[in-house]
């Protein structure tokens, strides 16, 4: 005879597991929505959709666009710890992207949440993918070379006409043995006294 299954008891203090998956949905949802809002000003800055920044993996992708690395990274963060190092490595790049040194990498990694906003929303300005071969932090001006670099078409900003300085009408210097306005001094001709015959006697 084969044995029976006791039913297994459940008491009524157990929470259910409709209400932990709700839980965790709108913990991840929260998780996501805070990491869009951190990005979202810097993927404006870097020409890139701000809704972007709101969708799972497709950010992270994006972000990886932005640096200048290939998309096939993001396989790499999911590497059990080397993922990290990975991951470190692009958010270094995002700062060069921006002009910024390793210092505030070191923000980003250990406070995301007031470096990213700072990046997005202070005067930083993107100068392009860090990590691509034609990067330059001293490029001044728009980076236009670097939107067009990604494909963005890139603006045609006006160069900066700085007015040309003519030279101002003064009177020229008079030279040695010029007469002033223009009159020519008469020299005396030969055999003639210089200033004029000699009074009668």
């Amino acid at each position: 005879m084969l044995p029976t299954l006791a039913p297994m008891a459940y008491s009524e203090s157990d929470p259910p597991a409709a209400l932990i998956l709700i839980f965790m949905l709108l913990y991840f949802l929260v998780t996501f929505g805070i990491s869009g809002l951190l990005r979202m000003g810097v993927f404006m800055k870097a020409g890139q959709p701000a809704w972007a920044a709101f969708v799972p993996v497709y950010n992270d992708i994006k972000l990886l666009e932005i640096v200048g690395r290939p998309w096939y990274w993001f396989l790499l963060f999911l590497i059990p710890f080397a993922g990290i190092f990975f991951a470190v490595v692009a958010l270094h790049d995002l700062s060069r992207s921006f002009g910024k040194d390793a210092g505030y990498t070191v923000g980003l990694v250990l406070l995301p949440i007031v470096f990213f906003p700072m990046l997005g929303h202070g005067q930083a300005r993107y100068l392009g993918p860090a990590a691509s071969g034609q990067f330059n932090p001293y490029v001044q001006g728009y980076p236009a070379q670097a939107y067009a670099a990604r494909g963005y078409p890139a603006a045609n900003y006006p160069a900066q006409a700085y007015p040309q300085y003519q030279q101002q009408g003064y009177p020229q210097q008079q030279q040695y043995g010029q007469q002033p306005y223009g009159q020519q001094q008469a020299y005396p001709q030969q055999g003639q006294q210089p200033y004029g015959n000699p009074p009668a006697r």
